[in-house]
């Protein structure tokens, strides 16, 4: 009897285990979702230098020497450094956005996708995504020594085939 009973326990844990459920956190394997996480902890990582900057630009006009035309230009960095910390906040708060966007996104299609037997993330839209993201990445100023560089660079040679 007590074989039997370890026989069908060890059967039900066995079908239990088998059953094929959805992920509850598909965005985990979304690497659109982990790319614009890792942006946004880059650009936490560029506030905190930039609050750090603004604060010795800050002690820079405190330590103006009056009547000199320093705190005048000291003033004008204190400005700018605001200006670009300003900018992060809102980018911060853009790539927040867009990580809550993406993680309902991926719940939602991750279902459609799991109901449908098909691959999920799709590899095609993954490989958009990426070829969007270097197209944003590429420098906006056009460099002509670079291109001559990157022309002038040799091709890779040809193999020679094996045999006559």
């Amino acid at each position: 009897m007590n074989t039997l009973f370890r026989l069908l326990f060890i059967l039900c844990v066995l079908t239990l285990s088998a059953c094929d459920k959805p992920n509850p956190e598909p965005e985990k394997i979304d690497p659109i979702y982990t790319d614009i996480q890792a942006r946004l902890a880059s650009v936490t990582s560029q506030i905190k230098s930039a609050e750090k900057d603004l604060e010795d630009k800050k002690k820079d006009v405190a330590a103006a020497v009056p009547q000199t035309g320093q705190i005048k230009f000291a003033q004008k960095r204190v400005h700018e450094a605001e200006n670009a910390l300003a900018k992060l906040n809102q980018l911060k708060e853009y790539w927040e956005l867009r990580v809550e966007s993406r993680k309902k996104w991926a719940r939602e299609y991750y279902l459609k996708a799991y109901e449908k037997k098909e691959v999920w993330p799709d590899p095609q839209e993954i490989e958009e995504y990426q070829a969007q993201k270097k197209l944003e990445e590429a420098p906006s100023a056009w460099n002509a020594k670079q291109r001559v560089k990157d022309f002038a660079a040799p091709p890779a040679p040809p193999k020679p085939k094996s045999g006559h």
